[in-house]
């Protein structure tokens, strides 16, 4: 049985969420979109772990993998990721790794289903038919007539 409060005990304190609804979920291994803010100038920062150190930078859309995550308390998860190709500069930006904020992370694009095989057209004329031949019985030789 809970007991009542009196108006000695402090008021509940109300949890905020570390993650936002906004904010993407990935799994390690899965590859993703670095997404650039409007004051960030078209780059993102990787980061050390504790996310204080700039470690590199890396152009807007440019295709990360994702090696690790990190929850934080404070804010939007960090995960540690690793250029793929790089963007625009073509290549240049290969094999680079840090962290980054979950904020700065998006899912690629999904690719359409592949399109099923298509049917072949039915032609005009279904082609000659064959004539059904019916067996003719024959009377057996030797064989006497009753």
């Amino acid at each position: 049985m809970a007991t009542p409060r009196g108006s000695f005990s402090r008021p509940f304190n109300v949890v905020e969420p570390s993650r936002t609804a906004k904010d993407p979920v990935l799994a390690v291994g899965w590859r993703a979109l670095v997404r650039a803010t409007p004051e960030s100038a078209g780059r993102v920062t990787l980061t050390d772990e504790e996310g204080m150190t700039a470690l590199h930078t890396v152009a807007d859309r440019a295709e990360v993998e994702i090696m690790a995550w990190r929850p934080r308390r404070s804010g939007p998860a960090l995960y540690r990721v690793r250029t793929t190709r790089g963007g625009k500069e073509g290549g240049k930006e290969s094999g680079k790794e840090g962290w980054v904020s979950a904020a700065n992370l998006e899912r690629l694009p999904v690719s359409p289903p592949p399109k099923p095989p298509a049917k072949p057209a039915p032609s005009a004329s279904p082609g000659p038919k064959r004539a059904a031949t019916k067996a003719v019985k024959g009377s057996r030789k030797g064989s006497s007539a009753r």
